[in-house]
């Protein structure tokens, strides 16, 4: 029979956590309407002969796809390429869902017509056990509507909320890039101008692990992997430039706020580095690669950009303090959401 939702899990060396991530999945209300495709990334470890376990159970519902490395971007593509079910929704091999809710989220799928379904999720901290809602939105629920009328609202959430039609991804040919980091934020803005209806259902699904000590938002993986998080910029700043005249104001204006957070944070990543040649350097050459490409001539970004290169390019106060507080344990991405709000501050 047609299956309603494909999850793709992307799999990295992850033996320890498949037998952890598959049960929450998997649950007898739903297991013939879903496809699991567990794509291993070249993983060194046993996560196939792991995972083919799982497969050779529930064989109409879960395969394992054996790949060569080539990065958490290639397995999301793979896994688009491969899904046959109606929706598609990447949940991370040391990840989890909420079992209850992501029954609920089947059910809903199976009498809807929609492109984008966002759904609030859990982060979990590795350290101290807690879990802490996360888009949680005081917007109405379970009521499809036009996206570009609440895309402002919603923004451009984490790829945990994120369940998108299929064909979105095949009809459009969104491909991510491969063999670097960061990619999820191509995931979650490419597919943008395409979706025209969504549905906000409030109820958690995902489950993210945080803390876990290798994550590549940690302030120092960002400095040491800096060129890729600059790759990615660039990639979403030619892909927001060349948007058609016939994409809504609204998606417009939001993925043009998410280019400016990528800015910021790319500004941040640079003033981490401890070289102070390099980190002078490094933030010149950005910086004219915004003057090149105009992008300063956006208001929010010209005003970000004088902050940095005051005084010959030199370290701000606010930015150094800020570069302190990313060195410390905190995680980048409970960093990140008050980002905007630390620029806010800066610029007063």
């Amino acid at each position: 029979m047609s299956k309603i939702l494909t999850v793709t899990i992307p799999s990295y060396n992850t033996e320890k956590y498949i037998d952890e991530c598959l049960p929450y999945l998997i649950d007898e209300r739903i297991i013939s309407d879903i496809e699991i495709l567990i794509v291993s990334d070249g993983s060194i470890d046993n996560t196939v002969s792991v995972a083919q376990k799982w497969a050779d159970k529930y064989p109409d519902s879960i395969r394992v796809i054996d790949k060569e490395n080539g990065g958490h971007g290639s397995t999301i593509n793979r896994g688009i390429l491969e899904a046959t079910g109606k929706y598609f929704k990447v949940v991370d091999g040391d990840d989890w869902v909420v079992t209850e809710n992501f029954v609920k989220l089947i059910e809903f799928l199976k009498g809807v017509d929609v492109d984008l379904i966002n759904n609030p999720y859990f982060e979990h901290d590795e350290e101290t056990a807690d879990e802490t809602l996360m888009m949680a939105l005081k917007i109405q629920a379970n009521q499809i509507v036009q996206h570009d009328k609440i895309i402002e609202q919603i923004k451009i959430p984490p790829m945990h909320t994120i369940t998108y039609r299929t064909s979105i991804l095949k009809d459009n040919n969104i491909k991510i890039d491969e063999k670097m980091f960061y990619v999820d934020v191509e995931y979650i803005t490419f597919p943008l101008p395409f979706v025209k209806k969504s549905v906000y259902l409030d109820y958690p699904v995902y489950v993210y692990r945080t803390n876990s000590g290798t994550q590549s938002m940690a302030i120092g993986n960002m400095v040491k992997n800096r060129a890729m998080h600059l790759k990615m910029t660039k990639h979403v700043w030619k892909f927001t430039k060349n948007l058609q005249s016939s994409t809504p104001e609204s998606v417009k204006k939001v993925l043009m706020q998410r280019f400016s957070e990528l800015v910021f944070a790319q500004y941040v990543i640079n003033l981490s580095i401890s070289d102070k040649t390099e980190r002078k350097a490094e933030t010149k050459t950005f910086t004219e690669f915004l003057k090149t490409e105009k992008v300063l001539e956006i208001p929010e970004i010209l005003n970000l950009s004088k902050l940095v290169v005051r005084t010959n390019g030199s370290v701000i106060s606010p930015a150094v303090k800020l570069r302190n507080v990313l060195q410390n344990k905190k995680t980048w991405r409970k960093v990140e959401r008050g980002l905007l709000n630390t620029l806010k501050k800066m610029r007063n």
